[in-house]
């Protein structure tokens, strides 16, 4: 293998820490070196969203950890019986990547009925830290990965990394099915939010009703106080001699 230069061979040094490249030739890894990188990030900084960059990188942790934010956009209205609000999951928007562009229709009676109100309600859903891999191609419609501390990604193109040569065994869609497995999907973290919605609505109306059967029926008044707890100075002198 021709020699590498330093940055080379810090690339290298992190394909090896990582399994899935074992079986890869020298020739595929001196590919991966001039085509992957090594980022770092700050903590609260994001990491990676879905179809933002010109190119969609699969992102293996090499140290620190990282978080995956949902969020979910929400639109209500008040029910005019009971004046609570009434919450329906917005339609997912498909991302898009560098390998299939497709233009994005949005459907004429979407432009027509435009919510009124809106609500965003963000979720952590997931953690990630050393060895994890994100951005292979799972479901990240509305999520981000954002850094929770100092983070060290080993970046790699993921249409390069889809090619049949890197994707042996189909190894990258089953990483993905791993991963889509373990995440709860928007729809399950909407019912989770009504689930706590209803919970919350139930503990304030157990506390109001509690309230209202035993309040204190003769609440004290200043009157009620004796006399000598509310003096406040006393200029009497007492004579000890």
């Amino acid at each position: 293998m021709a020699k590498l230069s330093s940055a080379g061979q810090d690339l290298l040094d992190a394909l090896a820490r990582f399994t899935y490249f074992d079986r890869w030739s020298d020739e595929q890894r001196r590919d991966c070196c001039h085509r992957a990188q090594i980022r770092q990030f700050e903590p609260d900084q994001t990491v990676f969203v879905e179809g933002q960059a010109p190119v969609n990188y699969a992102h293996f942790m090499l140290s620190g950890e990282c978080g995956l934010l949902q969020c979910l956009k929400l639109h209500w209205r008040r029910d005019r019986r009971t004046g609570a609000k009434r919450y329906r999951l917005s339609r997912a928007q498909p991302t898009e990547d560098e390998i299939t562009r497709t233009p994005q229709q949005t459907p004429a009676t979407e432009r027509r009925k435009q919510p009124t109100m809106v609500e965003y309600h963000f979720v952590d859903i997931a953690t990630y830290s050393r060895g994890s891999v994100f951005g292979i191609g799972e479901h990240m419609v509305d999520r981000a990965v954002f850094a929770r501390t100092h983070v060290q990604c080993l970046l790699i193109p993921r249409y390069w990394l889809l090619e049949k040569p890197q994707n042996r065994g189909n190894i990258w869609n089953r990483v993905r099915i791993f991963l889509e497995q373990r995440q709860p999907s928007r729809e399950r973290l909407f019912r989770w939010f009504l689930a706590e919605l209803l919970w919350h609505r139930y503990r304030r109306q157990l506390v109001d009703d509690f309230l209202l059967v035993h309040a204190p029926r003769h609440l004290p008044r200043l009157i009620d106080v004796p006399l000598a707890c509310r003096i406040e100075e006393c200029d009497v002198q007492t004579d000890h001699d």
